[in-house]
């Protein structure tokens, strides 16, 4: 007989959990880093920044977040340590999303910004949408 999971136990599903967990951290992020502190890349055009750092930082990101599944890891307290993980690594991809997206904002026209901020916020929501399929498999 399979030992019941904490999450089990509570009676509350894996998916659950993770849907309230990610878009918690993408609510939150995107009110914390875009519009309340309205964070900023140095405003020298700094071409290293943008087409260098960042893109490994995310590429990392994204690497270590679709490297293993939930399914993976079997103890306990793995799989606790791979959701904290996972909160870190989704808080980190909305920092960026949002520092980008702020410091583009000013050299771009309307249509630009809202095409800019939709393409953003789709990376977010479809990082939460691939948690939420490996969290159901």
């Amino acid at each position: 007989m399979k030992k019941k999971s904490f999450l089990e136990e509570q009676g509350i599903s894996m998916i659950a959990f993770v849907a309230l967990r990610s878009l918690f951290i993408v609510v939150l992020g995107i009110w914390l880093f875009q519009f309340h502190l309205d964070y900023k890349l140095p405003r020298e055009n700094n071409l290293l920044l943008f087409f260098v750092a960042i893109p490994i930082f995310w590429a990392t990101l994204t690497q270590l977040w679709t490297s293993y599944g939930y399914r993976d890891v079997n103890p306990s307290w793995l799989l606790w340590a791979s959701h904290l993980l996972s909160m870190l690594l989704l808080a980190g991809t909305v920092f960026l999303v949002s520092v980008v997206l702020n410091t583009v904002a000013d050299i771009l026209d309307a249509t630009g910004t809202v095409l800019f901020h939709a393409v953003g916020w789709t990376v977010l929501l479809g990082m939460v949408l691939y948690d939420l399929v490996d969290a159901s498999r």
